[in-house]
């Protein structure tokens, strides 16, 4: 039996629990959100559409296997990073620290500006580091992959670093050597890739909610399947005092860093610019 609780139920949240019902990855789902319209509807919804029991006692968040932690201020386009939501969002952050303390599960952090977040709930909760992991970086590698296909080039494609304009596509895993120029122009593609779809309707969805059931699924079976995730790195690939998006393998004891890569100097002069510029962030937390 598989609890999944959805902490925050707007456009991610309610999609993340509705997917993860439909794929049979959780036997029972609670749902909480401070709007209480947004939560009666989404429970109405989804129980509309199958047969599994919704609760929405936030009481039995702690009970929860899995908990999405997805409330707070989105991005609009007039929000230039997602860093920029870090004052208007650490307050929720803060309820949700209080609200999962005892918490014994795993805790996907989504909400904006994640790796941050996803120091805090390590730092302030009493949750083991490897309960906590940030959404971010298997979406951002899909977008990766995408932008590479549109070059031609094929391969292993992942992106570390922040889960924003800081981020780290990792050529060097690929079949061709991509020269400097090709990559700096991969990598603002990328950054601008959620953009269109915010314009087009107010939020990305059914990407992050695809990639969220994905780590879910991974966890609950044991694997142990090469991610990119946001976690605490801890000294690995020379950083401390930050989470940051790095491989890990994923597993029922969480996420485990995967120190062994060997980055090219444009990666790893990037991938130590997003972690200072997080380890700035975190340091507010």
């Amino acid at each position: 039996m598989t609890l999944l609780a959805c902490l925050g139920t707007g456009r991610i949240g309610g999609e993340v629990a509705f997917l993860a019902a439909a794929l049979n990855l959780a036997d029972e789902i609670i749902l909480h959100d401070i709007y209480k319209p947004v939560l009666t509807a989404q429970k109405l919804d989804i129980t509309h559409a199958m047969d599994i029991p919704v609760s929405t006692d936030p009481r039995r968040l702690r009970d929860a296997d899995f908990c999405i932690f997805s409330a707070g201020a989105a991005r609009t386009p007039d929000i230039k990073t997602r860093a920029d939501l870090f004052d208007a969002n650490l307050p929720v952050v803060q309820e949700a620290a209080e609200m999962l303390s005892g918490f014994g599960g795993h805790l996907i952090v989504v909400t904006n500006p994640v790796d941050a977040f996803t120091w805090y709930f390590t730092e302030h909760t009493g949750l083991a580091e490897d309960q906590v992991l940030g959404f971010g970086g298997l979406l951002d590698s899909r977008r990766f992959a995408v932008a590479l296909a549109f070059y031609g080039i094929s391969g292993d494609a992942r992106v570390l670093g922040e889960h924003g304009n800081h981020q780290v596509p990792v050529f060097s895993r690929l079949d061709i050597n991509v020269p400097i120029t090709i990559r700096e122009q991969i990598l603002a593609e990328i950054c601008g890739s959620s953009m269109p779809i915010i314009k087009g309707k107010t939020g990305t969805v059914f990407g992050p909610a695809h990639h969220i059931c994905s780590m879910i699924k991974d966890i609950a079976a044991d694997s142990h399947r090469l991610a990119t995730c946001s976690v605490p790195a801890n000294g690995a690939y020379g950083i401390d005092g930050c989470a940051l998006g790095l491989p890990v393998i994923l597993g029922k004891c969480g996420a485990a860093i995967d120190d062994s890569w060997e980055l090219d100097a444009w990666e790893d002069a990037k991938l130590q610019g997003a972690a200072s510029f997080l380890g700035d962030l975190c340091r507010r937390c």
